[in-house]
């Protein structure tokens, strides 16, 4: 490397999030540890009655919202974010993120790579709990 990466996410392939029962979640991996970066940067897209299941993993995560709406649930906490807002996700904290909006939600999520990249699902009927 160079000392620097520049890319363009038209150039970037999405792929469909597997997690647990996730649905209408697609993931590009930006800066990845391929261009020998300490952690990675992600765009995440997720369609109208999309959201990524309640899971946790060992790494950081910050999440930035480019565009729409979003429900959060961090270790049993509600939000609602929205374009501007962000929030950092401790290691081993479950969370998951739905979006409310009738359109999609946009948002970069930056993490840290550690030994154990894995994501748990964690299987529980929280739906009814985001909207309350």
């Amino acid at each position: 490397m160079q000392g620097y990466y520049k890319g363009n996410i038209k150039g970037i392939e999405s792929q469909e999030v597997k997690v647990g029962n996730s649905r209408g979640t697609y993931i590009q991996w930006l800066i990845t540890d391929r261009q020998e970066s300490a952690y990675a940067m992600r765009r995440f897209i997720i369609k109208p009655d999309g959201f990524i299941q309640l899971h946790y993993h060992d790494y950081f995560e910050s999440l930035y919202i480019i565009d729409g709406k979003c429900s959060v649930s961090v270790n049993g906490d509600y939000m609602e974010l929205g374009r501007g807002d962000f929030i950092f996700i401790d290691t081993k904290y479950s969370h998951e993120i739905r979006n409310i909006e009738n359109r999609d939600l946009e948002f970069i999520c930056v993490i840290n790579y550690t030994e154990n990249m894995g994501i748990t699902p964690v299987y529980e009927d929280s739906e009814k709990k985001h909207s309350n």
